[in-house]
C-alpha cells in the first residue's frame, strides 16, 4: 500500500522527552519504507499537544481531517501525514 498507518503509539510518561518516541517513529518510517510506502498517517487528539508537537518535530503535518476520537466522542482528533 503507498499509505501506512500509525496506530496508538504510546510511551510511558517517565521515558518521555528522552528520545523514545522519535526512535519509535523512525521504526515506524523505516518499516515503512522497506515496504515502498510513500506516506504515513496518524490520527492524534487535538488536545494532545505534546504529541501534536513530537510529531510535527518527526516531520509530520496537519490535515484537513477530523474526526471524533472513536472511544470518547467528546474528544476530537486531527489527521497528520508525512510523505517518505
Amino acid at each position: 500500500s503507498d499509505l501506512v498507518d500509525l496506530v496508538s503509539m504510546w510511551v510511558r510518561p517517565q521515558a518521555r522527552g528522552h528520545g523514545v518516541g522519535q526512535a519509535l517513529i523512525a521504526a515506524v518510517m523505516d518499516w515503512a519504507r522497506a515496504r515502498d510506502a510513500r506516506s504515513v498517517h496518524l490520527w492524534v487528539t487535538e488536545t494532545n499537544s505534546y504529541a501534536c508537537l513530537l510529531y510535527q518535530r518527526c516531520g509530520f503535518t496537519p490535515t484537513a481531517e477530523r474526526q471524533p476520537l472513536p472511544s470518547n466522542p467528546d474528544l476530537g482528533e486531527i489527521g497528520m501525514i508525512r510523505p517518505l
